[in-house]
């Protein structure tokens, strides 16, 4: 009893520690699962329609369309800005499919595995007009070759051998290209549905028809706005509000900007480093004079590091840049040309001419790969083969009995003179035009392989030039660029506000750069390289005023210091951003109004010639169709086209306001074009015209309605 009345005298405390418990309990799961939430949205690099999409996702959608520019270009490797347009693609791609989708799914439309299907079997898509899916024969599409490889990829996954990169690539992509299709159809059906709801009449037809077919030609008096002067035109703040709310439907914006301001400070060679890079030169050229065997030259560029690798094979003109291909014709073999400089590349160059002949662009060859057990047995074979080709056997008789097509193709100079070539394919490349039309050669190659050559054809003979050259880059030195950075670190320490920097940047050399609406989908700053930090600090981290660290960024050769001066958030922009904009509109507009009191009592061409500033021209097929551009004032009118359309042959017009000045002219003469009417064509061309312009308004409205946020700035 005693111990129970103590528990009883402590049940407060007793029930605060189990409350608390609990809590501590709860709390825990609670933690975790916001802990768990978060680190998911940071794994996220947008939002379409609600819809996250995390880093993984969106990096296979590039991963699958690089692979596609791979096979179509039939290139491996990309620049930085075809990268960049690689990743853009896929999000706008993506973006509009999952805008598209959403609008399917509501209407019920929907594409089937079947319609799929026939889409490959017709390879009518463009994501199957690629040359894994030819037939090598035609050049075309060939769904027996696809079949064949999907047959041939089945059975190896099936049999659990090691599938080869190039089948998982080419697999990959061929799923890849099935759901593009998917997509495709699926928007087309969508676009079929509405399209149906745009219609025109015979009426509209004719209209506009006429609007196209019916000319004039006119003697055209124009008054340009900028003969007025700028100070002669006063714009009072009410102006300037009445003008924004009149047109506040123009000043809204859906993306939320930054302005910034920077100071970039691109490092260069400095004399010292030009005069290191002119000797180091200068030495490249007394060794290619040196040099005496086209290996020894070859030899020269590889020690000098040449950013133009030398090949020993004849190329035309297109492989070299134009400072080297623009004299290859004048210079006599054997000699060189003495080291230069060439402002356009950034680069000093020497180079010797080794060779120049006649040779076919391209060769229509076969062959056959000698295999055997060992180099003696290769060799037998080979020989075997020639002794059999000479006697009259045919070519493709002799491959199949090794296992081979012996069917012919096409090499021309384009596919290899670009590329860096080894000795073996550099012999391959020069014994193949080296062989006349029907010759058959044995070839064994450095790597051990032994291949029989047959010439066929040639093609389209081109002089080409066989050329040792040493490209170097100038460059600056490690020197140059720690001279440089502490110049600039020391301006960036001693100037720690924006006005100290607009202040003091110009004693120091330097240049303040605004830069307005800035965006997020931006891949760097003002087309400077490598500068995604620099982006991310104006987004996530940086206030109004704030000044950025330094930033080392571009090719290791920018110096880059940013300002955030101003956030445009999404919807209007304010009239104070507008303020600038707003007043030259409303001077204008001000300046045809003075220009038009003038104007407006002018009753001839003749008078209207007379008018001070006045610059007279004669316009020629005016149609209603198409504002009619004014070379005096430098702008399209719609007005005139409009106003000419319904004057008569040989009346003036009176003084017409346009949107750069004001006009006066006569029709000299009224004309129709040869184009005959068609009621029929020409309603299905405004139908269709209709639609166009209505599916961008469409998709435009889709997208705001989704919400679409796009943070890849913080992850690519």
């Amino acid at each position: 009893m005693a111990a129970l009345q103590k528990i009883r005298s402590k049940g407060v405390l007793l029930v605060t520690i189990i409350a608390v418990a609990l809590f501590l309990f709860v709390a825990g799961d609670l933690f975790r699962g916001i802990e768990s939430l978060f680190q998911q949205s940071s794994q996220q690099i947008g939002e379409v329609n609600g819809k996250p999409v995390s880093i993984q996702d969106y990096q296979k959608m590039i991963d699958d369309l690089q692979t596609y520019y791979e096979i179509v270009q039939q290139k491996s490797s990309f620049s930085e800005d075809e990268l960049n347009r690689i990743k853009d693609e896929a999000w706008q791609t993506y973006v509009q499919q999952q805008l598209i989708r959403q609008e399917c799914e509501e209407l019920g439309l929907a594409v089937s595995d079947e319609e799929v299907s026939d889409m490959v079997k017709s390879g009518f898509s463009p994501m199957l007009q690629v040359p894994i899916f030819m037939n090598q024969q035609t050049g075309r599409y060939d769904y027996a070759t696809l079949n064949g490889f999907l047959t041939e990829y089945k059975k190896m996954k099936d049999a659990g051998t090691q599938i080869p990169d190039t089948y998982e690539k080419i697999y990959k992509y061929y799923l890849f290209a099935q759901r593009q299709i998917r997509d495709q159809l699926l928007t087309q059906k969508y676009q079929t549905l509405l399209s149906q709801s745009f219609l025109s009449n015979p009426v509209e037809a004719k209209l506009a028809f006429d609007s196209r077919a019916d000319e004039s030609d006119l003697l055209l008096a124009a008054l340009p706005a900028s003969s007025i002067k700028d100070e002669d035109v006063k714009v009072s703040d009410e102006d300037i509000q009445a003008k924004y709310k009149e047109d506040i439907e123009k000043y809204k914006q859906v993306i939320e900007t930054r302005d910034i301001k920077i100071v970039d400070v691109q490092v260069v060679a400095s004399e010292a480093d030009k005069t290191a890079a002119a000797t180091e030169m200068a030495d490249a050229t007394t060794k290619l004079n040196a040099a005496a065997t086209n290996t020894a030259a070859g030899n020269v560029v590889r020690q000098m590091l040449s950013v133009l690798p030398y090949s020993d094979v004849y190329k035309t003109k297109n492989a070299f840049p134009n400072m080297i291909s623009s004299t290859l014709d004048s210079m006599v073999v054997g000699s060189v040309k003495p080291a230069a400089f060439d402002p356009m590349t950034n680069t000093y160059y020497t180079y010797k001419l080794l060779g120049k002949t006649t040779m076919p662009d391209s060769v229509l060859f076969r062959q056959i790969g000698v295999i055997g057990k060992d180099e003696a047995d290769v060799a037998k074979k080979a020989d075997s083969i020639m002794t059999a080709l000479s006697a009259g056997a045919k070519f493709k008789d002799i491959a199949k009995k090794y296992n081979q097509t012996g069917d012919s193709t096409w090499i021309s100079t384009s596919q290899f003179e670009n590329a860096q070539i080894d000795a073996d394919n550099a012999n391959f490349i020069n014994t193949l035009y080296g062989m006349s039309v029907n010759e058959s050669k044995k070839l064994t190659l450095e790597n051990g392989a032994t291949v029989i050559l047959q010439v066929m054809k040639t093609a389209n003979p081109v002089t080409k030039y066989n050329v040792a050259s040493v490209v170097k880059e100038l460059k600056f030195s490690d020197e140059t660029y720690n001279k440089e950075y502490n110049k600039f670190s020391s301006f960036v320490a001693a100037n720690t506000t924006l006005e100290q920097i607009e202040a003091n940047a110009a004693k120091e050399g330097y240049t303040v750069r605004p830069i307005n609406d800035v965006t997020a989908s931006a891949h760097g700053i003002a087309n400077i390289r490598a500068t995604r930090e620099a982006l991310k600090w104006v987004f996530d981290e940086a206030k109004v005023g704030n000044i950025s660290q330094l930033y080392e960024c571009g090719s290791n050769d920018h110096l880059l210091l940013v300002a955030l001066t101003g956030i445009n958030k999404e919807g209007y922009r304010s009239v104070e951003k507008l303020k600038e904009d707003l007043t030259n509109e409303i001077k204008t507009e001000k300046k045809i109004e003075k220009l038009f009191e003038t104007a407006k009592s002018v009753k001839s061409m003749a008078e209207a010639q007379k008018l001070k500033n006045v610059v007279v021209d004669t316009v020629k097929h005016v149609s209603f169709s198409a504002p009619t551009f004014i070379a005096a004032t430098g702008a399209s009118e719609p007005i005139i086209s409009a106003a000419a359309a319904k004057t008569a042959k040989g009346v003036f017009s009176g003084a017409v306001k346009g949107n750069n000045g004001v006009y006066l002219f006569q029709v000299l003469n009224k004309t129709k074009t040869a184009e005959k009417f068609d009621a029929k064509t020409e309603q299905s061309s405004l139908a269709m015209s209709n639609f166009r312009n209505a599916y961008n308004s469409i998709i435009n409205t889709l997208y705001l309605k989704a919400n679409v946020q796009d943070r890849r700035y913080k992850f690519f």
